[in-house]
């Protein structure tokens, strides 16, 4: 038995978060792929590959003028960064504090 995931019906980003809206009426937060990429960066561990992030300003500002939502609910920005319904929904989180760390 598949559980059917909430498919995303709007996106904005702003410093590098997401704020997605689902069909069901939730509006829920993440960090996009390259800022989870600097933040490993920084790891020894998970930083490998990824420090050339580093040499990169870590914030700035897309106002959605180039998103692309597909039928199954994935999320295409700058027409290569892919998300998919599965990581929209698990990875996002209620609380903006919640990806910011701001507790």
């Amino acid at each position: 038995m598949s559980t059917t995931l909430p498919k995303a019906v709007k996106v904005a980003m702003a410093a590098d978060l997401l704020q997605i809206e689902f069909d069901n009426g939730q509006t829920r937060f993440m960090r996009t792929h390259f800022i989870d990429d600097y933040v490993s960066a920084w790891s020894a561990k998970k930083g490998k590959g990824k420090r050339i992030n580093l040499l990169v300003a870590p914030t700035w500002q897309w106002l959605g003028s180039n998103d692309r939502i597909e039928a199954d609910g994935s999320v295409i920005l700058f027409d290569k960064d892919t998300y998919t319904p599965k990581e929209l929904w698990e990875n996002s989180k209620e609380s903006i504090n919640e990806v910011s760390g701001v507790n």
